[in-house]
């Protein structure tokens, strides 16, 4: 898998439905998961979510411009730790399970999403 998705896997997650299906399964873990939970509350929630999905979707091969701010500038405020960060990419993996990806495919989004923290 290349350094910033395939469209082979974006496609073998589903294309749009199942990058949208995902992120709602990664935003239910999240906001149960007690390690980082802080994260992902607040009115403005529903834009972070729909913000970071399209990050994901292009992340993960989708034939979109991803139009949000530059992750850096977002989380340089949020002194995320790699105890946080490991968190996050566990809600990943079971999102992903959750809606069927395989372990290959699981593999390779955390792997993509490893080269952010």
């Amino acid at each position: 898998c290349e350094s910033q998705g395939t469209d082979g896997l974006y496609e073998s997650l589903g294309g749009a439905e199942g990058t949208k299906l995902f992120v709602d399964k990664l935003y239910e873990c999240l906001r149960a998961d007690e390690r980082i939970k802080h994260y992902f509350t607040g009115s403005k929630m529903d834009a972070v979510k729909e913000s970071q999905g399209q990050f994901l979707a292009v992340t993960f091969g989708a034939p979109i411009q991803y139009s949000g701010r530059p992750l850096d500038r977002i989380h340089s405020v949020m002194s995320i730790t790699d105890f946080e960060f490991d968190a996050f990419l566990s809600c990943v993996g079971d999102g992903l399970r959750g809606v069927g990806a395989d372990a290959t495919n699981v593999d390779e989004c955390v792997v993509l999403l490893e080269t952010f923290r």
